[in-house]
């Protein structure tokens, strides 16, 4: 009778503990072993991330912030573990965080020649340029860079562009580029290059921005500030 009783307690005790950890501790185990796919994030602000992360059942932290000429201030540049990967529910995802394009500070090359110009400019790393003839009375200041914009006392972002004014003697008479056959975007660049004055733009039918008229027209003796005409088309 007392083994019977024995083994009752046993078979008992034993469904009791198997209740339990079914109906228990199973659901915490499936729910920590349970992952999800860490969602695509480059490019996300911070700010959205902070609520879609947590709507996933995750948690996030920024690991750190670094200087980025491709993703935005404030934005996220990649995550650990990165996109597609698995997670457990509840984890948490590293972020590197964009603090935007790096700041360099412009060197003084006012009153330079351009070629020495040039080269502090590429020692910096500052390559994306475009040039414009400023003209000038004084005969010193011709092949000079006269100004720039940003100004020399600023800063310009990485990768921006640098737009450089060199002096020329206003009194310099000059003949009339050939702009026809140009697209009219490399038309204007050309125009503002020469240091002359897009006055008027007509166009004919058609989608094509092409050069197809000019006035002064090629060859003609010009000066700087003088006024150009164009007529664009197919």
């Amino acid at each position: 009778m007392k083994k019977t009783f024995t083994y009752i307690s046993v078979v008992f005790g034993s469904f009791i503990l198997g209740f339990g950890i079914f109906y228990y501790l199973m659901p915490i185990i499936v729910r920590h072993s349970k992952t999800i796919e860490v969602p695509y994030l480059k490019h996300m602000s911070v700010e959205k991330a902070k609520t879609f992360i947590p709507s996933l059942n995750l948690k996030y932290v920024i690991a750190d912030s670094v200087n980025s000429s491709e993703v935005a201030k404030g934005h996220i540049i990649s995550s650990e573990p990165e996109a597609k990967e698995d997670i457990k529910i509840g984890g948490v995802i590293k972020l590197i965080v964009s603090k935007g394009p790096r700041k360099i500070r412009l060197p003084n090359i006012i009153g330079v020649s351009k070629k020495p110009a040039l080269d502090s400019l590429d020692l910096l790393g500052i390559t994306n340029r475009v040039f414009v003839n400023y003209p000038v009375q004084e005969k010193i200041l011709d092949g000079k860079i006269v100004k720039t914009r940003p100004a020399i006392e600023d800063s310009i972002a990485e990768g921006s562009m640098l737009t450089i004014y060199i002096g020329t003697e206003k009194r310099k008479v000059f003949l009339m580029p050939n702009l026809n056959g140009m697209l009219l975007e490399e038309a204007e660049k050309e125009i503002r290059r020469r240091g002359l004055v897009l006055s008027e733009i007509k166009r004919t039918t058609g989608n094509v921005d092409v050069v197809i008229q000019q006035s002064p027209a090629p060859g003609v003796e010009v000066t700087f500030g003088d006024r150009v005409k164009i007529v664009a088309g197919q």
